[in-house]
């Protein structure tokens, strides 16, 4: 998909970091195996604002039809009470609830749609139905209530069925089969600008529309596990072009959020690329957005990511909009599933140094085999609460809505590396490429609109550690989740402390001030 040498090599740049580089570079944040780590608190080192935290209400709140139990998800999710979310991605579903040629298996996984499907089947005409997705509106009004949600996306991970090629929502007939029909972009922007002016005739704060989900993924063909859309990247373009036109020629007041590319990389840029050189389209883009799946443990690809979207597009808001264990490989009450969560926020936040984060998904079945924060079996009017709930915690309940990201320094003892089979070529020279293999110990640093400031430690090792401030504070207060506590104020520190304990697998988030 690139065009030119010049931006080839650009791009390639941002992907090299050669042994040197990379040694001295996560000096500044990766961790020590020792026991004890300094930790440099760079206070007038200011860098991304904070605009949120989040989480989607697919494929969960249309299943939840007791108004009580409607009232207990809002209140943990939404409420400062709870979790404190600012960010609200409402499903907008693809009608499978409603299709008689429906193969998606889960049940959960099906959405209702506001079009009505017998009237355009047989006009082409855009009409709606408001009452349905009842119980998905319920949630979202319940969760409104509680006064913190500033941030509505309406994201599609399809089109309507009766708008794709393959006549369902699940994709293709064919794996990478491009699925919304030609003569439907029109439409099928037109749909979601519809519902988005009905939720905001509503009151709801809906600022973007996010039309297109993981575009590159094969999506269809055997497996229809889901509602979702392929997507070509000229046809990721080609849509855009037509949304931009619509919500220009509407005067809305919402913006887009895209692409959604399924993980960082290179289809991940070249989408910002094409997004942003054309002007039409720009101006009319709120947030970039991409998922952080399959990369946990790739530094060198989130710090290289980062450090192409801040070199080329420094005043956009970049937006981690979706991010689950895949696979799956710890249970819903384990610390080790807190403790990679919260490692990802802390990757994203500082390498590829997103303003915003949103978990995939709040809630999900599966008892303690789900991979989200809180979990159901079998009834999803009666849920339990999972160590992922309280890693998401360590963050939004501490680092509100306009806070500034600032550098952390760390000392580094035993960082291991490996050389990739791979290499890059750089001005027709190869290089090696390195990547780290090793590393249990995390640090983000935070700065409030109040003025106090704020550590989050993710420690993975096995063993404590003794964390060594630069500066005396003159109070802290120190909240830990680990295997038996979950969010619990461990220790309130108070005028000339310097250091503190950090248990071994372990959150940590201190609020000090000096």
């Amino acid at each position: 998909m690139i065009k030119n040498r010049t931006v080839f090599i650009q791009k390639t740049v941002y992907y090299v970091l050669l042994f040197l580089f990379v040694l001295s570079t996560v000096a500044g944040w990766f961790g020590i195996d020792a026991s004890t780590v300094n930790v440099k608190m760079n206070v007038l080192d200011r860098e991304q604002e904070i605009t949120g935290w989040g989480t989607s209400a697919a494929w969960w709140a249309q299943m939840v039809d007791d108004g009580e139990a409607a009232d207990e998800y809002a209140k943990l999710l939404y409420s400062k009470e709870g979790l404190g979310l600012n960010i609200y991605r409402y499903n907008v579903g693809g009608g499978e609830a409603e299709n008689p040629d429906c193969r998606i298996w889960d049940v959960s996984r099906r959405a209702e749609s506001f079009l009505i499907p017998e009237v355009y089947e047989e006009t082409g005409k855009l009409e709606y139905d408001f009452t349905k997705d009842a119980n998905a509106q319920n949630m979202l009004y319940t969760s409104l209530e509680y006064g913190c949600i500033d941030t509505v996306v309406l994201f599609a991970n399809s089109p309507h069925y009766l708008m794709t090629v393959s006549g369902q929502a699940s994709g293709g007939l064919e794996p990478a089969q491009s699925n919304l029909k030609k003569e439907c972009y029109e439409d099928f922007a037109d749909y979601m600008l519809d519902i988005a002016e009905y939720f905001i005739s509503k009151g709801v704060p809906v600022k973007y529309i996010s039309p297109i989900n993981e575009p590159q993924w094969d999506w269809g063909g055997e497996w229809v596990g889901q509602e979702a859309c392929h997507y070509e990247i000229d046809e990721v373009i080609k849509l855009a072009r037509v949304f931009a036109r619509k919500i220009n020629e509407r005067g809305i007041d919402v913006k887009l959020s895209m692409a959604e590319s399924g993980q960082v990389g290179d289809h991940a840029m070249d989408c910002i690329d094409l997004l942003y050189d054309d002007e039409e389209i720009a101006s009319v883009m709120g947030t970039y957005a991409y998922h952080s799946y399959w990369t946990d443990d790739n530094f060198a690809l989130k710090y290289a990511f980062g450090n192409y979207l801040k070199a080329k597009y420094p005043c956009v808001e970049v937006e981690m909009s979706e991010w689950c264990e895949l696979p799956n490989q710890h249970k819903a009450d384990d610390i080790e599933a807190a403790l990679i969560m919260a490692r990802t926020i802390c990757e994203d936040i500082s390498l590829t140094e997103a303003n915003s984060w949103t978990s995939w998904v709040a809630v999900n079945g599966g008892g303690l085999g789900a991979d989200s924060m809180l979990y159901v079996d079998g009834d999803w009017n009666d849920f339990s609460i999972g160590k992922r709930y309280y890693a998401m915690a360590h963050y939004s309940k501490f680092i509100p809505v306009g806070s500034k990201r600032i550098d952390t320094d760390i000392s580094v003892a035993d960082l291991e590396m490996k050389k990739e089979w791979w290499t890059q070529w750089i001005d027709d020279k190869e290089y090696p490429v390195y990547s780290v293999v090793k590393n249990d110990f995390y640090v983000s640093g935070y700065m409030t609109p109040d003025g106090d400031y704020v550590a989050v430690i993710v420690n993975e090792a096995e063993e404590g550690r003794k964390v060594r401030f630069d500066k005396f504070w003159n109070k802290a207060e120190i909240y830990t989740t680990d295997a038996e506590r979950n969010l619990e104020l461990t220790a309130e520190k108070g005028i000339g402390f310097k250091s503190i304990e950090i248990g071994p697998k372990s959150i940590t988030t201190v609020v000090f001030s000096r």
